[in-house]
Parts: structure tokens; sequence; C-alpha cells
């Protein structure tokens, strides 16, 4: 018994012109290597439309289908993120913020805040050093709207909490019960701040 693999392959010449789109969409680079990902991530959007190659999606992107290309985006877009990631760029923004003027209105833009958790962390810092009443907003963005909608949610599970310290976990989130077992909530005091 023999197997065929119906799975249409990503030619040099497809990949080249899915690269130039998505830099043309968002500035990212696809480098040649990450052929492998792409037909991963894509394969299922050929078997939705009922399309037999590459070619053939690619000519739907190129016809300019909004939905598609920002689901394309969504797609190919890697997020990675958690709590205090990076510790350090946290310590620098509360040596900062304990240098500014009382007072001091703070807006803070996050370019790529992914699925929200360098967002929260932002306001924890923010909250701990200007309070929650204090005068101070950020602002996160993501090329991918499905990220941001997560973030906007601000429902994690527990296990994505590992790195956020226990006495700011007992202060800024809400454990979840009953059908958000397992989940945490940024409190209130944080995401009306964003």
């Amino acid at each position: 018994s023999t197997s065929t693999d119906t799975r249409p392959e990503l030619s040099a010449d497809e990949f080249a012109w899915l690269a130039r789109f998505l830099h043309a969409m968002t500035g990212i680079d696809l480098k040649p290597g990450k052929e492998a990902m792409v037909m991963g991530r894509l394969d299922r959007r050929l078997r939705h439309f009922g399309l037999t190659s590459y070619a053939e999606y690619f000519r739907r992107l190129g016809d300019g289908d909004p939905l598609e290309t920002r689901l394309v985006v969504d797609l190919l877009t890697t997020n990675e993120t958690s709590f205090f990631r990076e510790p350090a760029h946290f310590d620098f923004l509360d040596a900062w913020l304990a240098d500014l003027p009382r007072n001091q209105r703070v807006r803070i833009w996050s370019a790529a805040s992914s699925s929200g958790e360098e967002v929260w962390t932002i306001a924890m810092t923010l909250a701990e050093r200007l309070g929650t009443d204090g005068d101070w907003e950020i602002v996160g963005t993501d090329i991918s709207s499905r990220v941001l909608e997560t973030a906007q949610r601000a429902l994690y599970p527990v296990e994505a909490a590992q790195r956020i310290p226990q006495n700011l976990l007992r202060k800024y989130c809400l454990k979840g019960r009953d059908e958000y077992e397992g989940y945490l909530a940024i409190s209130p005091a944080l995401t009306e701040h964003a």
C-alpha cells in the first residue's frame, strides 16, 4: 500500500513572492529556510478554498482580499511573549519612573505587544510606582489582530504567571472560578489604564 501526499509544494518563486508580499504589508523579512513553516501555516487556507497550488492562493492575496491578507499576516507572524520576559527592561522602567517629577502624566506604547503579557507587566510596574489611580496609560499594538484580542481579554492560563512575583500576582491578578478555573485575569485596576 502506498500513500500519496497531495499537499502542494512551495516553489522558490512562490516563496520569494510571499516574502515580498509580507514585507510590503508588514516590514517583516521572511528569510529562506522558512518554507516548511509557511507551508504548515498556509496549508489549511489552501484546503479551505479547495486550491491545489500556492500560486492560486497567492493570486487571491494579490487581488487584495483584505480579510485573507489579515489572516495571512496573523498566520505568518510569530508572537513570543511572557510576563516579565526581560527583567532588566522593567528594572530600567522602574528607575526611570523614580526620576519623574510627581504628577507627571505617563503614556507608554508597546509597539509589538503580542498577546499582552508585556503590556500587563508594564502596567504592574507603573501601578507599583505611580499607583493604580495615577495618571498613566499604556497603548498596545501588534500587527496580528488575533493576538490583540487575547491582550484585550486580559485572561491567561495560570501557567503563564510563573514569572510574576507573588506580591504582584496577589495584587493585580484575579484567580478564575467555575468556567474560568485554571485561568487568571488581569485586575480592572490595571485594565482601565490600557
